[in-house]
């Protein structure tokens, strides 16, 4: 297995599906051995369990440089590299972690597809490294002997973008930690008491996330003044966003709050009026998860991944409409934390659980031996 992605997210959902499921997969099964190839220079730490083995391979990009003019080749030296540890892979599977191949490679390969953004969004994704990614993620789905989707959505637009008939496809929905869950007020650490009403946003701030939709439709909101907006991610504010936030008028009423764990997150959910998803797109959406299994009411753009996911739980809006998203504000806001859906989305979150995600994995790798 290549672990990538545990080099270009320092925190993310692809990342944490292989963190979650893997230990799960190898006590699920003794037999199970996973060899993790990757880069000394990681982002974050790699799933750990007696029966994973990680193995650096080199990148060669502190050679190359700049790395966006050298990857076709970075990508060739590495691979390269990687072929010689690896050997002809007979009897084995290779599982990428993100859209990497090995070469002539004589055993098995199982390609999970996460989303199709770079695909739906190729007018904001047109950088040499995304082209990159589509180029490698094509070849690893024509190679692929069965793709694994996080959501029948994902099933849905893989189908329509790609020429994938003759493939066998399987299903398997993502979970959340079960660090998120509902807690009493008096177990909230002080430095994370808010003392005025908030909304709650996790996550990056790109254009298919349509963050900026949401800041415009708070921004004429008529109750914003009782209500503030906090952000949590990992990148501090652009000179952009500044400027956006100040010609809106709600520099201080939205907050931003970096490098948050799960467990400040918890808490947070916990107090937030509402959680806010207004994206574009998702390929699943564990956000969505965290914040019902922790109580909070949950505002949500109507796509298709999100209404399979959470079902009728959310307060919906179109997502292209401010004053649907402002009059959703407005009903989540009035109807708080004693609407039933509350209780709704602490029985459906449920239905998921990593332990259920990591034995439908293994189901796939045990397949291709009976």
């Amino acid at each position: 297995m290549d672990g990538i992605i545990f080099e270009l997210q320092s925190r993310g959902g692809i990342s944490r599906i292989y963190k979650e499921i893997l230990p799960r997969m190898c006590d699920l099964d003794d037999a199970l051995r996973i060899t993790l190839f990757g880069d000394k220079r990681k982002k974050q730490a790699l799933p750990e369990h007696a029966h994973i083995d990680p193995v650096n391979i080199p990148t060669f990009r502190q050679f190359l440089r700049p790395g966006s003019l050298w990857m076709p080749m970075i990508t060739k030296m590495r691979d390269s590299a990687r072929q010689r540890r690896l050997g002809s892979g007979s009897g084995q599977i290779w599982h990428s972690t993100y859209y990497t191949l090995p070469q002539n490679w004589a055993g098995y390969q199982v390609l999970t597809i996460h989303d199709m953004i770079y695909e739906q969004f190729a007018f904001l994704f047109n950088t040499r490294d995304d082209h990159w990614v589509r180029t490698y993620k094509r070849q690893c789905i024509q190679n692929a002997d069965v793709i694994i989707c996080v959501s029948e959505s994902t099933k849905n637009d893989l189908l329509e973008y790609y020429q994938v008939k003759d493939k066998e496809i399987r299903v398997i929905y993502s979970a959340y930690s079960r660090v998120f869950k509902p807690i009493n007020k008096d177990e909230i650490i002080p430095d994370l008491r808010n003392q005025k009403p908030f909304f709650l946003y996790v996550g990056r701030r790109l254009h298919h996330k349509n963050f900026v939709q949401m800041l415009r439709a708070y921004s004429i909101w008529p109750s914003r003044d009782s209500v503030d907006l906090l952000i949590v991610d990992r990148t501090p504010w652009s000179s952009g966003e500044r400027r956006l936030l100040a010609e809106l008028g709600i520099g201080g009423s939205v907050h931003l709050q970096l490098n948050v764990s799960d467990l400040e997150l918890c808490q947070l959910y916990n107090q937030a009026e509402a959680f806010i998803y207004p994206s574009l797109y998702e390929g699943f959406g564990i956000p969505l998860l965290e914040a019902m299994a922790c109580s909070c009411p949950v505002i949500a753009s109507r796509i298709p991944s999100t209404i399979e996911v959470a079902g009728e739980i959310p307060f919906y809006f179109e997502p292209n409409s401010i004053d649907d998203l402002c009059e959703t504000f407005n009903t989540a806001l009035s109807l708080g934390k004693n609407t039933p859906r509350v209780q709704q989305g602490l029985e459906k979150v449920k239905d998921y659980s990593w332990e259920k995600t990591a034995l439908q994995t293994l189901n796939v790798y045990r397949d291709f031996f009976t």
